[in-house]
């Protein structure tokens, strides 16, 4: 038996055991978003970008109304594949969250991977416009599988397949101990990095503080984490009141809750100084967004969190240290290096 639908407004598509719909409205059942749980974690490579707790306040504060094309893939009562998409205002389908989400490789079950894209591409070949009849998925990781399964897949369905490198992901390949990875850097960063470490938790009295789950804290917390990720040069900090607030607000507090985000903040002297926004991962932590108070630069307490970060990092026994989009100077002076994300398109050209 399949799940009863919430809110479609498409023609389900049924092939080989599984049903495909095509939703405009977000789904809120308890049900879907326990199955959505389930398949994330049948996925072994799924992070925090691909759970309904990230992707639905994404839908919430930064689709348009009546863009929204979130395509799931059922196998009975099981979802076997999310694909959320949006229909831009050119008319290109695409999927949702580019600017705002590092990874966004579709979520799907490793057993149905094959069926799944076959019925996604149906659902979606239909959804397309006459203006803009490609199909584009973003941020698609470098090792995900579905690069080197969807172009076969893709002419079957009579799709043209194309990919290109859109963007990078600095990495971090950590060793075992915090003095092996301070020993990767040259000898000036690694003087400095210890210098600055030292004059915080000595001279500032620095303390480390990872948020929990009390929704007191959380509230409390964020309004110095908007207020010192407001503070960054450029564009960025414009980004953050314009665009960002709004989904922190909504998608923090849960995502802390059940563990799928940590929220840290370095404190100088009693007063928050830099703060980091990082998503936990099987491989090791993803660091999403960092601030910094620009009235304690003397005190460098982003550097000094930053490395904090990766300690704690390397005492875990994380193998790497994700510092996900951006090609910010800081990253390659600690030893980051470049994994390409890739953009997929598809162009109907048969059937």
């Amino acid at each position: 038996m399949f799940p009863p639908s919430f809110e479609h407004s498409f023609d389900p598509i049924e092939s080989a055991g599984l049903r495909a719909v095509c939703h405009e409205a977000w789904p809120i059942d308890p049900a879907t978003l326990s199955a959505w749980d389930d398949l994330a974690d049948r996925v072994p490579t799924a992070t925090g970008f691909h759970s309904h707790l990230w992707l639905g306040p994404l839908a919430r504060t930064l689709v348009k109304p009546t863009r929204l094309r979130l395509i799931l893939v059922w196998q009975g009562s099981r979802l076997a594949g999310i694909f959320p998409m949006q229909m831009r205002d050119d008319g290109l389908l695409e999927t949702i969250g580019m600017a705002v989400t590092d990874y966004l490789d579709p979520l799907i079950d490793p057993g149905f991977e094959t069926g799944t894209w076959r019925i996604a591409l149906r659902i979606l070949s239909k959804l397309r416009t006459a203006k803009r009849p490609n199909i584009t998925f973003h941020a698609i990781r470098d090792g995900a599988s579905c690069r080197p399964l969807l172009p076969e897949i893709a002419r079957a369905e009579g799709f043209e397949f194309s990919e290109s490198i859109a963007d990078h992901t600095p990495v971090l390949t950590l060793p075992k101990t915090w003095d092996e990875f301070l020993g990767t850097l040259d000898s000036h960063e690694r003087k400095e990095t210890r210098r600055k470490i030292n004059k915080i938790m000595t001279k500032g009295a620095g303390k480390i503080v990872r948020c929990s789950s009390d929704p007191t804290e959380i509230a409390k917390t964020l309004e110095h984490t908007y207020f010192l990720m407001e503070q960054a040069p450029g564009g960025k900090g414009e980004f953050v009141k314009t665009t960002l607030r709004g989904l922190l607000a909504e998608a923090v507090p849960n995502l802390i809750a059940a563990g799928k985000l940590w929220l840290t903040t370095l404190y100088v002297n009693d007063e928050p100084a830099a703060v980091t926004l990082q998503f936990p991962n099987a491989a090791g932590p993803m660091l999403y967004n960092c601030g910094y108070d620009n009235a304690k630069r003397e005190w460098s307490p982003g550097v000094v969190l930053t490395a904090e970060t990766i300690r704690l990092a390397i005492e875990s026994g994380a193998p790497v240290y994700d510092m996900l989009r951006g090609q910010e100077t800081y990253k390659y002076k600690l030893g980051a290096v470049d994994r390409p994300l890739w953009m997929m398109n598809l162009k109907k050209v048969s059937g």
